[in-house]
């Protein structure tokens, strides 16, 4: 099997298990796109070309004044994925806009692992996205933040 029609085959599996059964990759696109909680909006991209399915989520905009701090902390948590369980944070230079992606090839996938993949992936989006949402509201973030540990935060399933 080629892997785009494996990652049609976990996409539509993932659907079927969210009770979504028409779930699958837009034809011109190579995504779709998943609402969590209200707030989380989940792209699923196929890449082509690297055989990987990649998930993004845009958390917030950059704070404009104080932001040092907060991108200090953006970076520790960087650093060999330990605050972001294997997750990247970025900032989109287009739109301020600070970023959670991860990639993961579809040849090291199966239902199971892709599922844990995505609760995990949300689950930092969620602790990220209240993170940000804070720095804006304090207008500057304490350089004394720490994000909870993987184990520290709420389940998104089961």
């Amino acid at each position: 099997m080629d892997k785009r029609n494996l990652a049609l085959k976990l996409i539509a599996n993932f659907g079927n298990m969210l009770t979504l059964p028409e779930l699958t990759l837009d034809e011109k696109s190579n995504s779709c796109v998943l609402l969590f909680d209200g707030d989380i909006v989940l792209n699923i991209e196929f890449d082509d070309a690297s055989g990987q399915l990649i998930l993004s989520v845009y958390l917030d905009e950059l704070p404009m004044h104080g932001a040092e701090p907060l991108l200090r902390e953006l970076m520790i948590a960087n650093l060999y994925w330990h605050r972001t369980d294997g997750a990247t944070l970025g900032l989109e230079e287009a739109t301020n806009g600070v970023i959670l992606a991860q990639a993961r090839g579809v040849t090291e996938l199966e239902d199971a692992s892709f599922e844990k993949m995505v609760e995990t992936f949300v689950n930092q989006a969620e602790r990220w996205k209240k993170r940000l949402g804070a720095a804006k509201t304090d207008h500057a973030a304490p350089e004394t933040a720490r994000m909870p540990s993987s184990s520290e935060g709420a389940r998104i399933f089961g």
